[in-house]
Order: structure tokens, then C-alpha cells, then sequence
């Protein structure tokens, strides 16, 4: 194995990049597969999650990629947006020193923007098998000269069913290229795929059992599904991580569980297929920088997004697959940090914990449930919550905001008391008043009415404006009789 990049044969503009990005020597993975890529020999690369499989075709496309020839030379298919933007924001990062120019394509962002990328001319297109292509069959995209095609996470692509798109796409493409293939697990349709497209390929296997047990600290609860939550929250006031994802089966499961947290006072977020591509990309964002420290996410929707310095995993669902509690865990603990993995288990989930035992290789410890002593005493420990945060998080916001309704709750009522008083005093004359304006009617007759009220009550337009309407006795008497009644 080689131990540096250099030895790897990476040109100095590359190697430069891979410096300020953080890269100090090569994974087991890069170092041996690059060089065989370098050689343009078509691979398998069976990996486990976080060993730098981005690194191993970025670099090599990057290395023999002529950014000078026109059109798209290097094509990225991957299962989800999230990590088809992930990929091309780190191929923007290795490529900074170079005059490559890269861009992704993908559901529910505009393929105007797309478009116009492409016309400008880009050296590597990375993308969902969806819209890639949409962009082949409309002639969007180029692909004469693509020599470089690599299907990343290739298990999960069948997975989601992209299966007859890839395979239009891999017939669309020139047969002269060089083919990479990513996957944690190679299935039969990945066999059949590889034998009729790819030029005798090489495979490269790591194996995932080596990280799990030696650089994560894994640990199960016994715990009773209807104080999940409960003991969820201790768990997290208890082990205080700096940034932790939760995973959760159902999408339903991952709403509700964020709602409990945000409740709670946490700053957490849900990542799932049903929220738009759009908060998706910025909950991601957000959660790398750090703007929230929980993120409750199912597993099609975290697969391949890559958060340095993850440190702790939480599986509040015991995964239904056997391979998804690899790459669950294998978040944490990333470029041989350690890092450690809690497992919530029911009664129904027993079974299933053994299988994951049998398939990881190692029994995963039972652990004991902190108690409230351990994390309730405010004098030798921090509070958790940013209580100071601008954010509309927490209980200290939340009395506060309830604080302020009630203020202008009573200002509200205040302001109704004084409209009904004001109504008061406006309305028409009691009964009182009303019987001594008759009594006066009745001596001194009534007042005299405008020229417009006579004419209103039948009086003809020529009576002079100070003649009188006579109104006879009884009719008043009738009137004042009413008022006595009432």
C-alpha cells in the first residue's frame, strides 16, 4: 500500500487541493484502487461507508480528465439528490486548482439552471438517474466523449428501482470508457450489470466488519416502546454529543420524534423524503455548520451524506435491514476517529439484534440506562440548552413568548372595555329621558323639522322652512302610554 497521494502519481494542482481539504495520507480503498484506475482498468469496489470512496474516482477522473476537450468526459450517477450534491461540492473542492468545471443534475431543481451549465461546458456531470436522462434523451447532455462512468452506491440505486433507467443511460454512453462501480453490496442484478457492460473488472473488497467493531463503541438498551422517547431524552442529556443523527424506520416515526425533541428545547431537525429537495440540501448545510446539533432522519434519506466528526449515532428504530445498521453507525467514528452507536431494542426487536450480531461478527453490548442523578445535578454540570439563542427554541423562549401574549392579551381586553363604555354612552336615552322628552312634546309641542325631514313626511316642497309639522294631541298621548307600559 501506498502511503502517500504522491506516490500515487497525483498531479501537484490536485495534490494541493487534497491538502487543504484535510487529506494527509490515502485509505486502504484509495490506495488500492486508484492506481488501477490510473492504468484505465474497469473496477468493483466493495467498501464500507466512510473509507473515502468520493476520493477514489474524484481523483482519478480529475487526474486523466483533458479539461480543454469539449463536452462532459466524466458521469457520476448516484440514488439520492443529497449525495449527488455532495459529490459535486467535493469534486468543486479537489478540482479548485485546476480549470475543471463540474456540475449535478437531479429532481426538483431547475432544469433551465441545468441546462445552461451544461452548454457552458463542464468536464464531470454528477446526478440521479431520473434526470440524467431526461437531459440524454432531450440532447441536453453530451455524450460522445464521456470516458469515465461511475454508478456510486449501485445496491441502492436497484434498491429505489432506478434499475432500467441506469441501463439506458449505459447503453446512451460510448463503449470505449472506463466503468467504476460502488456499492456495499453486490446483489445478482449488479452481477448482470457488470458482466454485460463492464471490460473484465477488478474487484476490490474492504471489509465493513473491521470499523464497526474496532474504531465504534457499540451499545444496546432494552427499553419498552412506549418510553422510547422518555428514555431518548435522558440518553441525549445524559451523553451531550456535539452533533448526533437519530434514525428512525418510517417517515411518520421521524415527524413525530422531532416534534418531541423540538419540545424538549433541542435543536434538531427531520430529514426525509417527503420534505422538498430545496430545505433538504439546507437542513444538511445547517447541520454540518453546525446550526443545530440533532438530526432525526430516515435511512434512503441519509444514505451517502458524509458529516466529519460525527459523535454519536442513535438508532431509535431497530433498521429492518441487516446492511442499513452498517451504514448507520459507520457515520461515526469516520477516518479512524472513534465513535459510538446506541441502539434502542423492544421486545419485538430481540430477534432482529441477533441477526445484526450474526452479520456484523460481534456481540454489541447491553448497556445500563443513566439515571436522573447523572445528569440532574445543575451544580457539576453545564446546561445543554443554549438558553441565550436567538432561536425559538426551548422552554426559556417559550415562557417568554407566553409572556408577551399575555401582555397584549390584556391590552386587547383592555381596549374592549373601553369600546363598551364609550358604546354606552353613545346610545340612545333611557326610559327616563325618553318619558320627559314627551311630557315636553306635549306643552310646548315639538320641534320644528328641517325643510328635508317635511317634505320627507308628505309636506309639499313650498312650505316655508320655520313652519312647524302639527302633530295632534292623541298621537302623543298613544306614544307616551306606550312608554309608560314598557
Amino acid at each position: 500500500m501506498r502511503n502517500s497521494f504522491d506516490a500515487l502519481g497525483i498531479s501537484p494542482p490536485i495534490l494541493k487541493a487534497l491538502e487543504k481539504m484535510g487529506f494527509e495520507k490515502p485509505t486502504e480503498v484509495q490506495s488500492r484502487a486508484i492506481p488501477h484506475i490510473l492504468n484505465q482498468e474497469d473496477l468493483i469496489v466493495m467498501s464500507k461507508t466512510g473509507s473515502g470512496k468520493t476520493a477514489v474516482f474524484g481523483v482519478s477522473m480529475l487526474q486523466l480528465i483533458d479539461p480543454g476537450e469539449p463536452g462532459p468526459q466524466g458521469l457520476i450517477l448516484t440514488p439520492t439528490r443529497e449525495l449527488a450534491v455532495q459529490i459535486n461540492n467535493e469534486l468543486r473542492k479537489m478540482s479548485r486548482y485546476t480549470r475543471h468545471r463540474t456540475t449535478a443534475v437531479y429532481g426538483q431543481h431547475s432544469m433551465d439552471a441545468e441546462i445552461q451549465a451544461l452548454k457552458r461546458g463542464v468536464s464531470i456531470v454528477t446526478g440521479t438517474p431520473g434526470r440524467v436522462n431526461d437531459h440524454i434523451q432531450n440532447q441536453n447532455l453530451e455524450t460522445s466523449n464521456l470516458r469515465f462512468l461511475v454508478l456510486d452506491e449501485a445496491d441502492r440505486m436497484l434498491d429505489m428501482g432506478f434499475l432500467d433507467q441506469v441501463v439506458n443511460i449505459i447503453q446512451a454512453l460510448p463503449r470505449n470508457r472506463i466503468t467504476l462501480l460502488l456499492s456495499a453490496t453486490i446483489p445478482h442484478e449488479i452481477r448482470r450489470i457488470s458482466r454485460k457492460y463492464m471490460r473484465k473488472p477488478l474487484t476490490i473488497e474492504i471489509k465493513s466488519e473491521t470499523k464497526t467493531v474496532d474504531s465504534i463503541e457499540q451499545i444496546y438498551y432494552p427499553v419498552e416502546s412506549h418510553k422510547k422517547n422518555t428514555v431518548l431524552n435522558h440518553l441525549i442529556l445524559n451523553e451531550r454529543p456535539e452533533s448526533c443523527m437519530i434514525f428512525c424506520n418510517t417517515r411518520a416515526t421521524v415527524n413525530k420524534l422531532q416534534s418531541f425533541l423540538y419540545r424538549k428545547g433541542y435543536k434538531c431537525q427531520a430529514l426525509h423524503g417527503n420534505i422538498p429537495q430545496h430545505k433538504r440540501l439546507k437542513t444538511i448545510q445547517q447541520f454540518k455548520q453546525g446550526e443545530f446539533n440533532l438530526l432525526v432522519a430516515t435511512d434512503v434519506a441519509a444514505r451517502g451524506i458524509h458529516i466529519d466528526n460525527l459523535s454519536l449515532v442513535i438508532n431509535y428504530d431497530v433498521p429492518l435491514d441487516k446492511d442499513n445498521y452498517i451504514h448507520r453507525i459507520g457515520r461515526t467514528g469516520r477516518a479512524g476517529n472513534s465513535g459510538r452507536a446506541i441502539t434502542l431494542v423492544t421486545g419485538e426487536d430481540i430477534k432482529a439484534l441477533h441477526a445484526i450480531e450474526e452479520h456484523i461478527g460481534t456481540k454489541i453490548a447491553k448497556g445500563e440506562l443513566p439515571t436522573m442523578k447523572m445528569y440532574n445535578n445543575q451544580n457539576t454540570r453545564k446546561p445543554y440548552f443554549d438558553t441565550n439563542a436567538k432561536r425559538s427554541f426551548g422552554s426559556q423562549n417559550t415562557k417568554k413568548h407566553s409572556q408577551n401574549y399575555k401582555k397584549q392579551n390584556g391590552r386587547v381586553y383592555e381596549n374592549q372595555v373601553n369600546h363598551r363604555t364609550a358604546n354606552r354612552t353613545d346610545r340612545l336615552p333611557n326610559k327616563t329621558s325618553q318619558l320627559k322628552a314627551a311630557q315636553t312634546n306635549i306643552k310646548t309641542g315639538p320641534k320644528p323639522l328641517k325643510e328635508s325631514a317635511a317634505v320627507n313626511i308628505g309636506q309639499t316642497p313650498h312650505v316655508q322652512q320655520n313652519e312647524t309639522v302639527k302633530v295632534k294631541s292623541s298621537f302623543i298621548r298613544r306614544i307616551l302610554k306606550k312608554i309608560l307600559h314598557t
